[in-house]
């Protein structure tokens, strides 16, 4: 069985985004070789100063278009293992099929092509997210890994212009992870590696880029700015903090009995009254405490295989929102 141990070389996709810096950071700190990808020079450079003291252990390689076939191809090379936790995505879910949709899916099977037929590689990890998950139903339903987003790929396949940016995201995610299992399942007999593929929800806590991402833009809105009624029944679905889902994917390369395996990882079910009132517990300034109406039913998350194959323990909810805030707040003071 497989397990991917530190001074083992590994492949991140996206090596500059909100959770792809964290995993970066976490295989330094743990003792791996880091190849990330990323788009520019300008990007990579900045990844490497910013581990600059980790020197020949972090590298890049740049991948201008993740879409194009072969596009990949160096980049695999030599590695043990691969994180593709790259995925197109604006800070507000704005954008068309071919902006969001087509590159998130194309972007997949761009790199499985390129891993085909790597004689190195012994694990992919995938980032997915609860959007591949996420199916329309009422309060207090109960989430497991068999659950995915049929009705988002329905409405994108069915209508694939016109519809908003968000519901382009949720059908590339769910179909960018539906192309790496047809891909494995179809061709496993002639791979030398297996798949985990990971589904965390919104990640909350501090950025290490410069700019504040969705996650981080949402948390402040609702909690400082969105009116009461504009969020009503309250409902925000599931959470986790960045540095916990970072540790999913480390973990995710060693416990051999994560190969082959769809895990959903989170921290727990919230609405934005509970933001709201964790904020407010710390004595953070500002947060609005005017309650929003809502009934008090939550959806259910179904860790047992993240538990049993990971063993993954989980921050708080306060402590992650307390430090999504405080990054969002100075990121706007140096502008």
């Amino acid at each position: 069985m497989v397990s991917v141990q530190a001074p083992a070389t590994v492949l991140v996709t996206g090596a500059n985004g909100f959770l792809g810096l964290y995993i970066v950071k976490q295989l330094l700190e743990g003792g791996y070789t880091v190849r990330g990808t990323v788009r520019s020079v300008s990007k990579g450079e900045w990844i490497k100063n910013k581990f600059s003291a980790y020197g020949s252990h972090i590298d890049y390689t740049i991948v201008e278009d993740i879409t194009k076939t072969g596009a990949f191809n160096e980049a695999v090379k030599g590695v043990d293992a691969v994180v593709h936790a790259a995925s197109p995505v604006s800070d507000n879910l704005d954008g068309t099929y071919e902006e969001i949709y087509v590159p998130a899916v194309k972007g997949a099977e761009s790199i499985f092509n390129s891993l085909r037929s790597s004689p190195t590689v012994k694990r992919v990890v995938m980032t997915s997210s609860f959007v591949a998950m996420m199916e329309p139903h009422e309060p207090g339903f109960t989430y497991d890994e068999t659950v995915w987003n049929n009705n988002a790929t329905k409405l994108v396949k069915e209508n694939p212009q016109g519809l908003p940016g968000a519901m382009y995201y949720l059908a590339a995610k769910t179909d960018a992870e539906r192309t790496a299992w047809n891909f494995y399942n179809a061709h496993k007999p002639d791979l030398n590696w297996d798949l985990v593929t990971l589904a965390p929800p919104c990640i909350f806590n501090p950025i290490l880029q410069d700019e504040p991402n969705f996650s981080t833009s949402l948390a402040y809105r609702n909690a400082f700015l969105e009116k009461a009624e504009n969020l009503a029944d309250g409902h925000a679905g599931f959470w986790i903090d960045v540095r916990d889902a970072a540790t999913a994917h480390v973990l995710s390369l060693q416990k051999p009995k994560a190969g082959g395996e769809r895990i959903f990882i989170t921290g727990g079910a919230f609405k934005w009254q509970d933001l709201r009132e964790e904020l407010i517990k710390r004595d953070v300034p500002g947060v609005l405490a005017e309650r929003i109406p809502g009934d008090d039913k939550y959806d259910i998350p179904d860790l047992t295989k993240c538990a049993n194959i990971l063993g993954m323990k989980y921050r708080s909810l306060g402590d992650s929102v307390l430090g999504s805030i405080s990054s969002y707040q100075r990121s706007q003071e140096k502008k």
